[in-house]
Formats: structure tokens, sequence, C-alpha cells
């Protein structure tokens, strides 16, 4: 799935760009920190950014990207010069680099660090900015509370929810652990014609039997 897609997708539930544009004059500030911040608020629909997350998630990308700042004030005349259009007209216009700068700052946002984490490296460019106000949370917070630690006792999870019938489980299914009967010993490869399918090269069963049988895949 490439970044326009993906972004396309965020748009289409909601989640981003939900924010009217109001002008060029609103998107810039006398410094880049804050053009960030009124930008971010547009991008991620809220107006109650914190300012002191904004002002450490701009520090760690513009640190982490030569360019950044550049790509920023050229995504902040983009949605500036856009603000009568609609949310997607608005993202039709931007240019592939303006995607990936947007995506660059909603994703943080959500995440809660910026960087990649690597669990095979000691190091990696990872750098955290903040767990209780990752915006990831927000969707569930009435009902899931932040992994950091059990808010509602040791080993809540266990309970069947109140009003749920759980079907006969079977015995000492909570010391499994990995030793699952039932565990996956290794993930298949998926069949090509179903891989074309999902990558977009395909359209139908048929169209994606055809092609992966010309390309000398098993259909």
């Amino acid at each position: 799935m490439n970044r326009r897609t993906f972004l396309r997708m965020m748009l289409a539930s909601g989640i981003i760009i939900s924010v009217p544009a109001t002008g060029a004059s609103a998107l810039f500030a006398d410094e880049p920190a804050e053009t960030f911040h009124v930008v971010s608020q547009m991008l991620t629909g809220r107006q109650q950014l914190d300012a002191a997350i904004s002002q450490r998630l701009y520090a760690l990308l513009a640190a982490q990207n030569p360019h950044f700042s550049s790509r920023l004030t050229r995504l902040a005349q983009r949605l500036g010069r856009s603000g009568d259009l609609t949310p997607e007209a608005r993202l039709a216009a931007l240019s592939d680099e303006d995607v990936e700068t947007a995506l660059a700052v909603i994703t943080p946002w959500y995440l809660g660090y910026t960087g990649n984490p690597a669990t095979t490296r000691a190091t990696d460019d990872a750098h955290f900015v903040s767990f209780l106000s990752a915006l990831m949370y927000e969707p569930t917070a009435d009902v899931t509370p932040r992994p950091s630690y059990s808010q509602r006792g040791s080993d809540y999870w266990q309970a069947v929810p109140e009003g749920v019938t759980a079907p006969p489980m079977p015995a000492n299914i909570h010391v499994w652990g990995k030793a699952s009967p039932r565990a996956a010993s290794h993930i298949p490869e998926p069949q090509p014609a179903w891989l074309a399918m999902v990558e977009g090269r395909a359209r139908t069963w048929q169209d994606a039997q055809r092609l992966t049988r010309g390309e000398g895949g098993d259909a």
C-alpha cells in the first residue's frame, strides 16, 4: 500500500484533515516549530494538541531529516492555498513529497515516538515522545486502558467480559503460552494469485490466476 492510498484511507475514516484550513496566514508563524504545531492541528483534526509535545516532535523530526523544515514549509503552503477545497480535493492537490511529509507529521502523533524501533539491534533511530498522549489510544479510551499497567487488577484480561457467554475452553489454556497445541510452526507463503489481488495488480480472482500463471506462479 503506497503512502497516498494510506492517507486516503485515514481521510475516509474521518481521522485526519477534518479541520478546515483558515487560510495561508494561519499556517505560518515566526518559528518553524509553531508552523509545525498548526499543520499538526489540521492534519490530525485536533485543536488541543499539547504544545510541549509538538515542540519535541518538531525538534526530533528536523534532526532526523535535514530537509524536513523546508518540506514542512512547502506542505503548509499547499494546505494554505487549498483552504476552500474539500478534504478529498485537498489531498489530491498534494504532491507525493507533500504526502510523505504529511505522514511524517501525523505518524508520531499517533504512535508517540519518532523513528523506527529495532528489536534486533542494540541501537536505532527511535525516540520516545509521549505515551499517555499518543492519539492511537483515543478511539478505545472508554473501554481499554493504555497498556502500561493494568488499571483493573492482576490478569484482568482473563475474565470473561460482562454479558458475554464464553465457549468451553481447553484445560490449562491460561498456561499454554507458546506451547499452544494450535500454534503454527511456520507461516506459509501466500498464494501468488491472492497476493496479486492484495497488491492491487488484479481486480478479480480470474485475472489474478491468469496473471500469476503468466509469471510462472501456481494459481
